[in-house]
């Protein structure tokens, strides 16, 4: 399989894996958990769709730390395999309540470049909209995905149900 082709298996894998997140963990997304606690069950996800490495929050370049302009980075997901360049097919920044940021966008733009050290061929935006004020307001939980190098926005939504509603309308900011 070429590296073209595995960019487009974890796109879908990408697909999947949140379509199961918002299935299997509405309620993680609908309490406003942190990103870590939703990349890693998306990670889960991913799994069963890679014959490679799936990783969260992975720091290592061979054995080196991973860095961009003399500052370490660990990127959110990491679809690839550990020690070997060759196979370092997706790379996904995921923000929760917050937009994307700069810092965001240098560490894709690094991770992408093809004279780069890194080389991922496939760059992936989540954003989670998962702050309790419109989860009220609008009753739903909604994942946004874009990909690198497009304007194209894929929304995902699900609605919340009442007594998880009930449960987030109770609790204190």
């Amino acid at each position: 399989m070429t590296t073209e082709q595995r960019a487009v298996a974890a796109k879908k894998a990408v697909m999947l894996g949140c379509e199961k997140l918002l299935q299997r963990d509405l309620m993680l997304l609908a309490i406003g958990a942190h990103e870590q606690a939703i990349c890693h069950r998306l990670a889960v996800y991913f799994e069963p769709f890679s014959a490679l490495n799936v990783d969260c929050e992975y720091n290592r370049q061979r054995v080196h730390p991973k860095s961009i302009r003399g500052g370490r980075i660990k990127p959110d997901i990491l679809i690839h395999k550990r020690i070997d360049n060759r196979f370092n097919i997706m790379v996904l920044e995921a923000k929760a309540r917050a937009a994307t940021s700069a810092r965001d966008e240098q560490k894709l733009e690094a991770m992408l470049a093809i004279r780069g050290m890194y080389r991922y061929a496939l760059g992936v935006y989540l954003h989670v909209e998962n702050k309790r004020s419109r989860i009220l307001k609008t009753g739903q939980v909604k994942l946004s995905l874009r990909w690198h190098g497009s304007d194209d926005v894929c929304e995902m939504v699900r609605h919340v149900a009442d007594p998880i509603l009930h449960e987030i309308a109770g609790q204190l900011d």
